[in-house]
């Protein structure tokens, strides 16, 4: 029996994760966690994007655990599973609270509540409206028109409470309840998030709307003990800072080098950051400590496309970033997206170019599709900057599946065509 249990939405196919190696506890729901059970909540979870964890098994979960709240995490692409979720639970018992949170409710909420199965939406960080929801629908304490940064229906009116205030100290908050999920079951068991929020401004990502436009740091000392207590408690050797931007601030990212060397943990690491925040001494220093692997997001291969999605990085620090990566002996992994919204075929065929140069250097590229998810300026300017959404439906809403707009500049058919050119002539480089 629990009082709350905690579900990860699904991808449309889970063991694309572990084809792709990109399986790894969901760690949004092991910070609430652990909020939680710090507050003496019981609470279960459940990672429905491990492949065995379908939803008969959730259904047997719940009928195990009885639980008064279901909170469910979901992103754009999950939305339409994580709605499922909620009604396997009311299915089971009428009187669960579902409650759904993420980046894609977060900013369409009124569309989740709406729906008869989904109760109340927490927006932005839930730690602690999803501990007042707790303590409010388990023991009656407080009024639901109190819990700030929720939206919730009351005579078929969406009712959204005034934003709750971002947490200013993220190492007051209670290591993440790793114990919540199966870690030897993930390929990368070892994710730390070390900052939340982007000083960027990026026209396609939400990461800065998501954090309130703030950008908030971990101190270095309270992201080596997270990394102490997964190597002592998990056996965990390997570990990947998610950050979008991990080398935001060059003194803090070599305190933590030098808290990594302190600590003696034969470890590796890889990270995720800008070209434009790394300098070659940098990433010798990173390399010298463990790090095997950096993901820089270079977006397109025109600067003046660069400029029109607000990237802030020029091709000069592109190819001098990859270039140190390189040398230092990190593998680079660089991603790049089309279409953007001034794209033309000259931008995508420039984008071609840097992306085999980066290639033949040594680089492993990726291309995907823009999508314009909710809370991105790309979705909420998506008149004024021309484009032309190809579908209504959430589940479409995939950088992997194909493209959910046209541009002024490029129709559909032309999109699907450079992308194959794309993909055929990095498959060639690879031999």
């Amino acid at each position: 029996m629990a009082d709350v249990l905690l579900v990860n939405s699904p991808i449309a196919n889970p063991l694309d994760l572990y084809r792709q190696g990109r399986s790894s506890p969901p760690l949004g729901l092991a910070y609430m966690g652990a909020v939680l059970i710090e507050n003496g909540i019981d609470v279960v979870a459940m990672d429905m994007n491990i492949p065995s964890m379908n939803f008969e098994a959730l259904k047997r979960k719940v009928e195990e655990e009885c639980p008064i709240v279901v909170g469910i995490s979901t992103y754009t692409e999950t939305y339409s599973s994580a709605l499922e979720i909620a009604r396997v639970a009311k299915g089971v018992n009428p009187d669960i609270v579902t409650i759904m949170g993420g980046p894609h409710v977060t900013f369409v909420p009124c569309d989740a509540v709406s729906r008869p199965e989904v109760d109340v939406v927490v927006r932005n960080e839930g730690e602690f409206s999803m501990l007042e929801l707790v303590r409010y629908f388990k023991d009656g304490v407080g009024s639901l028109d109190e819990i700030k940064g929720i939206t919730f229906m009351r005579n078929g009116k969406c009712i959204s409470n005034a934003p709750r205030p971002f947490i200013n100290d993220l190492d007051a908050l209670p290591l993440p309840a790793h114990h919540l999920f199966p870690l030897s079951l993930y390929q990368y068991p070892g994710n730390i998030l070390t900052a939340r929020g982007c000083p960027y401004n990026c026209i396609f990502c939400a990461a800065g709307a998501m954090g309130g436009s703030r950008y908030r740091l971990r101190s270095p000392e309270g992201v080596m003990n997270e990394i102490v207590h997964l190597a002592e408690e998990y056996g965990c050797r390997f570990f990947t800072f998610i950050d979008d931007t991990f080398t935001v601030f060059r003194d803090r990212t070599l305190k933590i080098c030098d808290l990594i060397e302190k600590s003696g943990i034969d470890m590796q690491w890889q990270c995720s950051t800008r070209v434009n925040t790394v300098t070659r001494d940098m990433l010798e220093r990173m390399a010298q400590v463990g790090c095997t692997a950096v993901t820089y997001g270079i977006e397109s291969g025109s600067q003046r496309i660069l400029d029109s999605i607000k990237k802030g990085i020029t091709l000069e620090q592109v190819r001098d970033a990859v270039r140190w990566a390189l040398e230092a002996g990190i593998r680079v992994f660089c991603s790049f997206m089309i279409p953007h919204p001034e794209d033309t075929v000259e931008t995508v065929l420039q984008t071609k170019k840097l992306m085999v140069e980066l290639a033949r250097l040594g680089a492993a590229v990726t291309l995907s599709f823009t999508v314009p998810y909710p809370g991105t300026y790309l979705y909420e300017n998506a008149r004024e900057l021309g484009i032309t959404l190809l579908s209504d439906n959430w589940d479409d809403f995939s950088t992997s599946r194909g493209p959910v707009f046209a541009t002024k500049h490029l129709a559909l058919e032309e999109i699907k065509s450079l992308c194959t050119d794309i993909v055929l002539t990095l498959e060639e480089l690879r031999g």
